[in-house]
């Protein structure tokens, strides 16, 4: 057990070693010892062990306090890992579950350290992602068994995780999709080309073109990866939506709500850009309290942040200037500058013109990428 460790890749080392992401919890003096010896690899994860079984410099919970402890470990943590039985951990989860969208990942270990068991969360709490990298930490045989990965065929939830996607009605999609890749159905596949280079699983489906996607029969189930609006609208594509595009907004004082929200929707149609790929808002922060913003930002859903002229000073220079708005806000362009302040991309869309006073301009945020 633990001999020969391989080197994990920086992005493995990253999810396992991230702050207040791990919890590591035991009943017994091998499964502390385990824990313990987890824990050494990955400093940054919370130990959960019996008081008797603590080190000096270790907090321990106290008899008759495990059923607690595990159920705010289960609240508090992304991926809990439970170095026992599968059985207690099967029972103690019965009344904590709640939903493959909310709950995290749990992992249980057996006291050797021989296998890594993905038990809740495969996909979207990146369980099996968690198991097969904790396995390799430890020289341990992760134990998958969601049917994708089984088959070796991709699933969309995951994929869709990998470019923070968002598609709707997701339980139910993700179900009828899963269940034809699973099942080696012919499953279509248009990755826009923006996003052709990015780290993307589509093991087990046909990847087609544009024109065989316009051209295609109605009944042939495709998945469609892109922001643009202009698909066609048939009852089995799916597209998921990359949340990677970042707005940089510049607008007068005190613009109303209406005209905010024209601007915006007038941007999008402009632009073809799907509202759901909007990840963040940003502008210079003389309109951090620009309340039209923040009712967009409340619209959408999403976060906004505002930045000094001092941060946007330099990438202004990569557009237009203009004097009137340097002399207001000490930056000669706004929405251009606090977008790729925000990605550190130059902006891929922008207003040809001002709406209304507004100006918009988007970036794409940067993604990890083959």
């Amino acid at each position: 057990m633990m001999n020969h460790l391989p080197t994990l890749t920086e992005k493995a080392l990253k999810m396992l070693q991230n702050q207040n992401k791990i919890c590591l919890i035991s009943l017994t003096s091998g499964g502390s010892k385990l824990a313990r010896k987890i824990r050494k690899l990955i400093p940054d994860s919370a130990l959960i062990i019996p008081a008797k079984y603590a080190l000096n410099d270790e907090d321990g919970y106290v008899k008759g306090s495990f059923t607690e402890q595990f159920e705010k470990a289960f609240r508090s943590y992304d991926c809990v890992v439970c170095i026992m039985a599968t059985g207690i951990v099967v029972r103690k989860l019965s009344s904590l579950v709640e939903d493959k969208t909310v709950d995290p990942a749990v992992l249980v270990v057996d006291e050797l350290g021989n296998h890594v068991i993905s038990l809740l969360s495969g996909h979207v709490g990146r369980a099996n992602e968690y198991a097969r990298e904790l396995a390799k930490l430890i020289g341990a045989d992760p134990v998958i068994t969601t049917a994708t990965d089984t088959e070796n065929v991709a699933a969309i939830d995951t994929l869709a995780q990998a470019i923070n996607g968002w598609y709707p009605d997701f339980k139910a999609n993700t179900k009828r999709y899963n269940g034809l890749l699973a099942d080696h159905q012919p499953v279509g596949i248009y990755i826009d080309p923006d996003f052709s280079d990015f780290d993307i699983n589509y093991n087990g489906m046909t990847i087609i073109t544009y024109d065989d996607l316009v051209s295609k029969d109605e009944e042939y189930p495709t998945i469609i990866i892109s922001d643009k609006s202009s698909f066609p609208k048939l009852k089995n594509n799916l597209q998921i939506v990359p949340q990677m595009n970042v707005l940089g907004i510049g607008c007068r004082k005190n613009v109303t709500f209406k005209i905010m929200q024209e601007a915006f929707e007038q941007f999008c149609e402009n632009n073809d850009v799907l509202w759901k790929s909007i990840s963040k808002l940003v502008s210079i922060d003389v309109k951090q309290h620009e309340a039209a913003i923040h009712y967009l930002a409340g619209v959408l859903g999403i976060e906004f942040e505002a930045y000094n002229a001092a941060e946007l000073q330099d990438v202004s220079r990569h557009y237009p200037v203009s004097k009137f708005v340097e002399k207001t806000v000490g930056v000669g362009n706004v929405a251009n500058s606090s977008a790729e302040h925000a990605t550190g991309n130059k902006t891929v869309k922008q207003d040809k013109e001002s709406f209304n006073e507004v100006t918009m301009a988007l970036s794409r945020a940067q993604q990890e990428r083959k």
